[in-house]
């Protein structure tokens, strides 16, 4: 019976978490993501750069931010953002990247980290960071596969060949 009764409470409370989420989008970098509704805006940066939230609870903290990459080279970006959680204490246990995009997740002290970024148009890219406690792996683990399904660019690039072609052509 209280198997039951556990069971009916779980079922029925990740439909609930999973319905109310919102909508951000930057327009400033241009990319969107859903966010939770049980998180609340702690700050937001005066340049638009992009938001930190917490849980009523403050048991995790989520950074949702877009920033301009000074080389333009999202692979380097991605390399950089690994290497300063390292430097941070972070042991990473998953990673994995593509020119295009990165995700990667470590522990530290009892808290679980997890990074997702997507390289944006004109050098820039977006990033989430959620960290969160290993003890509320369950609560948060749902979120984070949201949030990594909804992190998308919301303006489609021009190629390179395309912005040269545009160019007049002088003699």
């Amino acid at each position: 019976m209280l198997a039951r009764l556990t069971a009916l409470l779980l079922f029925s409370a990740a439909p609930a978490l999973a319905a109310d989420w919102w909508s951000y989008e930057n327009a400033r970098f241009g990319y969107a993501i859903e966010l939770p509704s049980e998180f609340r805006l702690l700050t937001r940066p005066n340049d638009g750069d992009g938001l930190t939230l917490t849980p009523a609870d403050q048991s995790a903290r989520l950074l949702v931010f877009g920033t301009n990459i000074p080389s333009g080279d999202f692979s380097t970006q991605a390399n950089i953002r690994v290497a300063l959680a390292k430097d941070d204490g972070w042991q990473i246990s998953y990673s994995k990247s593509t020119s295009r995009g990165i995700s990667f997740s470590g522990t530290k002290q009892g808290r679980i980290v997890y990074v997702r970024g997507v390289a944006l148009c004109n050098g820039a890219a977006a990033f989430f960071q959620m960290d969160y406690p290993k003890a509320n792996m369950q609560r948060y683990d749902a979120v984070v596969m949201r949030l990594v399904r909804s992190l998308h660019p919301t303006k489609k690039c021009a190629p390179t060949t395309q912005i040269v072609k545009s160019f007049p052509v002088t003699g």
